[in-house]
Order: C-alpha cells, then sequence, then structure tokens
C-alpha cells in the first residue's frame, strides 16, 4: 500500500470512529482499536482515569455514552502528517445531554496513531467543563465528592 492509499484508510477509519460513536456502536467502535490500543486523554474531568488499554477498559469506560449523550460530529478537518498512519483531526461535537438535556458544544483536537489498519494509540483533546455541564447530574456530583472524601481520607482500618 502506498503513502496516499495509507493516509486514505486512515482517515476513513477515524470518520468511521466518530459513526461509530455518534450511532451508539460502542462495541464496534472498540474493535477498531489494536487489542493493546490506548485512549489518552491529556485533560480527563475528575473522578474520569486519563488513560485506557485494551479492549476491555476501552469498553468498560465507553459503554454508557449512549445513555448519557446524544452527539453529533461535523466540520472534521484532517490535518497532513509526513506519517500516513498517523492522523490529526479538527471537528465539533453538538448536541444534548440524555438525562439532563441541557446542550452539548464541544471542539476536539484528536492525534490518533494507526498500524495494520487499526488504532494503537488515540489522544483525545477536549474541554472536560463541557462534559460536566451538560451530563452531570446531582448523582454525578454527589458520587464525585464521596470519592474525592475517600481518596484524602487515610485509612485507618490498619491501625485497629
Amino acid at each position: 500500500m502506498d503513502t496516499e492509499q495509507s493516509r486514505a484508510r486512515a482517515q476513513a477509519l477515524f470518520a468511521r470512529n466518530l459513526e461509530y460513536i455518534t450511532e451508539g456502536r460502542i462495541r464496534e467502535w472498540v474493535e477498531l482499536f489494536d487489542p493493546d490500543g490506548v485512549l489518552e486523554f491529556p485533560y480527563p474531568p475528575p473522578g474520569v482515569r486519563p488513560r485506557f488499554v485494551g479492549h476491555h477498559q476501552l469498553y468498560e469506560h465507553m459503554k454508557d455514552f449512549p445513555k448519557q449523550f446524544d452527539v453529533r460530529f461535523s466540520g472534521l478537518v484532517f490535518h497532513e502528517t509526513t506519517d500516513p498512519e498517523l492522523v490529526i483531526a479538527e471537528f465539533v461535537g453538538h448536541g444534548r445531554g440524555v438525562i439532563t438535556k441541557r446542550p452539548f458544544h464541544q471542539v476536539y483536537i484528536s492525534v490518533v496513531r494507526f498500524r495494520d489498519g487499526r488504532i494503537v494509540h488515540f489522544r483525545d483533546f477536549w474541554n472536560p467543563l463541557v462534559t460536566i455541564r451538560t451530563a452531570a447530574t446531582v448523582g454525578h456530583v454527589w458520587r464525585g465528592l464521596v470519592d474525592l472524601v475517600r481518596k484524602r481520607r487515610p485509612d485507618t482500618s490498619s491501625r485497629r
């Protein structure tokens, strides 16, 4: 496969990634990744891990996305790189929170490395505050506070 074919394949796979997320096809989305593929969030919201590795972790992280967000993506622009298996994409997500009905408008930049037609590393840059404003319910906030208190409280069970 020549350079332009590799680039076109990687860009088509990236576009399919957005389609699968929009359609709530999370199992198929996970299959776009290499079995040891990585999803990384440089700026994760509180309570969200910054890195997920492998199909199981990817699925567990994303399985409830369709229950939380009704999102469509537009304005997809690819920035050409010297490496045809490296995709840099800008796009916009717009929609609403499924439970809260609050509007969702998010600008993304994704840096994604492909190998043999699979995602091996997906670094996703987005604003966690938009996600929190759109999807956070009282229950989410309460669970976040409880988790925060638990993390800060010293473990006294071994002192008894």
